[in-house]
């Protein structure tokens, strides 16, 4: 069986029991015990974690462009999701986390959007960052670019034509996050401190997941 197969029948044999944002749902889920699946949807895709005793242990995306699992897809979770939660018996959600195990787990404790820094102790900046995603000396269109603060996804996009994406940021250092169309996961540091950037980064280096 498939896992997205074995994702739905393990919800449509458990029990409804409420929607709750990303920090309630860890702290909600971890002070019960309880094992079960949670759901956020947005537009075209589905993002699930997975609890297993309380704890974390699984998390699914499934998109129109692809589906990611694990780590990779914990990297693209919004910090503002709503879940729907379904409680099941231990193994059965023990049997889903199998297939999409978490490693990483920093990434679901603890907002860090405090640590955005001030240049010089003033208030803080605002520009525009535009990131050209190259591979092979080559523009590639429609691959996804997500910028993150800590655990916190702040902007995603897909490339267009000439491999650009532009986001509106605040001043400081942020994750830069680059999914291809074969579903690989390459991460860089982005330091933006100017009104205006334009960056070229070429898929390939980094730090591939």
């Amino acid at each position: 069986m498939e896992i997205e197969d074995h994702i739905r029948v393990v919800i449509e044999n458990s029990k409804y029991a409420g929607e709750y944002g990303t920090d309630d749902l860890i702290s909600k889920m971890k002070a019960s015990g309880r094992s079960g699946l949670a759901v956020s949807s947005d537009k075209d895709k589905q993002f699930l974690l997975i609890f297993v005793d309380g704890q974390p242990e699984g998390a699914a995306l499934m998109a129109s462009e692809g589906n990611l699992f694990g780590d990779k897809a914990i990297y693209l979770c919004k910090e503002d999701s709503k879940f729907k939660v379904y409680v099941c018996d231990h193994r059965y959600a023990e049997s889903v986390a199998a297939g999409c195990r978490i490693y990483d787990k920093g990434h679901l404790h603890g907002s860090q959007l405090d640590d955005i820094p001030t240049i010089g102790g003033a208030k803080i900046t605002r520009g525009a960052l535009k990131l050209i995603i190259l591979e092979n000396n080559q523009p590639k269109q429609g691959v996804r670019v997500s910028i993150r603060k800590g655990r916190q996804m702040l902007l995603s996009e897909l490339t267009g034509k000439e491999g650009n994406v532009t986001f509106k940021l605040v001043n400081g250092i942020y994750d830069c996050i680059v999914v291809d169309r074969n579903q690989k996961i390459h991460k860089f540091k982005i330091e933006f401190n100017d009104p205006r950037v334009e960056t070229i980064i070429e898929i390939g280096g980094g730090m591939n997941e």
